[in-house]
């Protein structure tokens, strides 16, 4: 018993001993991964502000002057990788209203943007409910315009398609504005005429 017992504990003390602690990771570690990866962030942000990917469009606003309501044509240069993203941030610009207080939007600023698909010619929009809401046939003219507008102005000949929750739109407003989709430039001319091309500068065109 005495034989056994003192070997049992020898291999026990063994084990004990051959035993390495593991290191402990410090502090001084964590935060100095934690400031690499804010580094790789904020030069990715660098690289995307400097020379990321862009996309030219024209966002279109209200204005009005004597009386009469204009169109205001914006030119926009947009951090974007495609078309159809490009798309989505011109709307959502226009649902949030203009930066210059003379310039307006027939948008309603509760209205949610909730999906943009580009298919070749075909751009696909789905606003919520509140795209339908407030205004007579004049802002449910200019609120179409806006929106046709400025989703085509890369490609002018695309055929746009409007869903509110999903449906398609059908009839916009409590006076009964018929939406005859798709919506084209050719189809859907509202009384204004627009410039031939865009300009950096707001270019305001009549719509009376």
């Amino acid at each position: 018993m005495d034989h056994y017992g003192g070997r049992t504990a020898q291999l026990g003390s063994v084990r004990l001993g051959g035993r390495r602690p593991r290191p402990r990771r410090g502090p001084a570690l964590q935060v100095g991964i934690l400031g690499f990866l804010l580094g790789l962030g904020v030069m990715g942000g660098a690289w995307w502000y400097s020379i990321g990917p862009r996309q030219t469009l024209s966002l279109y606003w209200l204005t009005s002057a004597d009386n009469s309501i204009y169109y205001v044509q914006q030119e926009r240069s947009l951090r974007a990788f495609d078309a159809q993203e490009a798309i989505r941030l011109a709307l959502e610009e226009l649902i949030a209203g203009p930066r210059d207080p003379r310039l307006a939007t027939a948008i309603p600023s509760q209205t949610r943007l909730l999906d943009v698909r580009v298919e070749g010619d075909d751009i696909f929009l789905n606003f919520s409910s509140e795209f339908t809401q407030g205004g007579g046939s004049t802002a449910m003219m200019s609120r179409i315009a806006q929106v046709l507008y400025t989703a085509t102005s890369q490609n002018p000949g695309a055929r746009v398609w409007i869903s509110v929750e999903g449906r398609a739109l059908e009839v916009l407003g409590g006076e009964g504005l018929i939406i005859d989709q798709p919506l084209t430039r050719a189809s859907f001319v509202p009384s204004f005429q627009l410039p031939a091309e865009p300009e950096a500068e707001p270019s305001a065109v009549s719509a009376s």
